[in-house]
């Protein structure tokens, strides 16, 4: 039987993901998903026509990446505002800030993100007196690259009108506010996006993930947002899957509703209920047993304590919703754990896929608790590369033991658990993640190549309940797949971070073409 195809690529080097049919130098797609993967001669035989043909060159194709842990939407709005990531001092963000002061209207929030003071020779954060010089007629805030930590002038803290006596307010030796504000989530309202600034972030964040090869993202949503994403794929302008998690304060609403998490159309799916328990280590609000290296008396902030976090989770069991709980300090992925262990019924769990976000400093005996427990673990590559190199951020805030015993990924696997990739947006881009992983000088760390691409395939599909769906190029499956300049196989480790994503394919629909930029 003949078939026509909507779409044929051929003459490449195709890495399946799926153990049935490893490797194809060709694959068809009809109405969405894949039609048939192998040998070209094979796929002429079945597909003698086609809507679409494409000779990939000898270029290699891959599954679609799946970032397991995006803010996706909150990136495509941040990109419309002032970018820190790339100032190398505190002096060039400052400037950074002062250039844009033109572009914002008299009294209107001036807001820059992505500042890292690690990356700076004065490693300290940005404080109120740095930014008070920039304007007398704008508050400012700038937002540090983990999200978990801004700093806003004299003008802009007035605006915020928040107490100033709450825990998350830094103030020098004299009690006076410097300017810092840690994890205050009333911080971040105040600054909320309109409706048509988030619609444009759906569509910013969808080009952000397309041009990184990313065909499915799970969105850390702000309450409200999924709304837009709905509108934005109603109107077909979704060019990437996007997997919904919901904010904490919403699920007695989910409950009342029905929802549960999986359910959706094909390119918009309910996620889990996100749950904060602890901040960052960047911002030294990561919940940790024994403070930090320049700080011991400093444990963190633990956001959400165990008198709160427990009724959540079994509200959650019961009600067969996912819970996608932030945990990075070693305190509180303790206190993940052990609120699970502590459930009467565990046996629905696994089928449940409960999450663990970032898990950056869990130990061997936590991990093979996880495992026993069916936790998943939702963790960023990225994170090694940026920060887990010699003199990195991590050295910072913690002694060489502690650093060695962290985003361990070989013992991970080694002891059996669901290890998923994704970015956090720090920075976007799975084939860094993946040369982060892979190149690492810590063997606690360090992937094969085919294992990093499996975390961010087949188990970041597994850790979204769509290992049957995606995450492989499989006949049935939806046809997302990446075609990348070289061979991720083939090419030494340590160039993996050189190769281009030349293709982005979502339900065989070319979503970026790098001949197109």
């Amino acid at each position: 039987m003949k078939i026509e195809a909507d779409l044929v690529v051929f003459n490449g080097n195709i890495i399946t993901m799926d153990p049935q049919k490893p490797t194809a130098t060709a694959l068809a797609v009809k109405s969405y998903k894949v039609l048939a993967v192998g040998e070209e001669e094979e796929i002429v035989e079945l597909v003698p026509t086609a809507k679409r043909v494409i000779d990939l060159g000898g270029k290699t194709v891959i599954p679609g990446f799946i970032d397991s842990h995006t803010h996706l939407t909150s990136s495509g709005v941040k990109a419309a505002h002032v970018q820190l990531d790339k100032a190398g001092s505190l002096e060039e963000a400052v400037q950074f800030l002062k250039d844009a002061v033109p572009k914002y209207p008299k009294g209107e929030w001036i807001l820059g993100y992505g500042w890292d003071e690690s990356d700076w020779t004065k490693k300290r954060f940005l404080q109120g007196s740095d930014l008070d010089p920039i304007s007398k007629d704008h508050p400012i805030m700038a937002t540090r690259v983990d999200g978990h930590l801004a700093s806003v002038n004299d003008i802009g803290l007035k605006k915020l009108g928040i107490s100033l006596k709450q825990a998350g307010v830094e103030k020098d030796r004299l009690g006076r506010p410097t300017g810092v504000l840690k994890d205050i989530d009333e911080v971040w309202e105040k600054v909320r996006p309109t409706a048509d600034q988030i619609r444009d972030g759906v569509r910013m964040g969808n080009k952000i993930a397309n041009e990184k090869g990313i065909t499915t993202a799970v969105d850390n949503a702000a309450e409200g947002t999924l709304k837009y994403i709905r509108e934005i794929e109603t109107n077909h302008e979704l060019t990437t899957r996007m997997i919904v998690n919901i904010p904490v304060e919403q699920v007695d609403h989910m409950i009342s509703l029905g929802i549960t998490s999986g359910m959706g159309s094909p390119m918009v799916r309910i996620g889990g209920i996100k749950i904060f328990t602890d901040g960052s280590i960047g911002a030294k609000t990561a919940f940790v047993t024994n403070g930090y290296k320049d700080d011991s008396k400093n444990k963190g902030m633990l956001l959400f304590p165990r008198e709160e976090y427990e009724p959540i989770v079994r509200k959650a069991v019961e009600n067969n919703i996912q819970t996608v709980t932030h945990a990075i300090g070693d305190g509180a992925i303790e206190m993940v754990i052990s609120t699970f262990e502590n459930l009467p019924d565990k046996s629905i769990l696994r089928k449940q896929r409960h999450r663990i976000e970032h898990a950056e400093m869990i130990n061997e005996y936590q991990i093979r608790r996880a495992v026993s427990l069916g936790l998943i673990l939702s963790m960023q590559p990225n994170f090694v590369g940026r920060w887990q190199q010699p003199g990195g951020l991590y050295d910072l805030r913690f002694d060489d033991e502690q650093v060695r015993g962290m985003n361990m990924f070989r013992v991970a696997l080694d002891n059996g658990a669901r290890l998923s990739f994704g970015s956090d947006g720090m920075p976007y881009g799975p084939l860094y993640g993946i040369w982060s992983a892979t190149t690492h000088h810590n063997d606690r760390v360090r992937l094969t190549v085919e294992e990093a691409l499996r975390c961010y395939t087949l188990e970041s599909a597994y850790s979204i309940f769509q290992e049957n769906s995606l995450g492989s190029i499989t006949v049935g499956k939806r046809a997302d797949f990446v075609v990348l300049s070289d061979n991720i196989l083939e090419v030494p480790p340590d160039e993996i971070i050189d190769i281009d994503i030349e293709m982005t394919v979502v339900g065989g629909i070319v979503e970026y073409s790098s001949s197109r930029s």
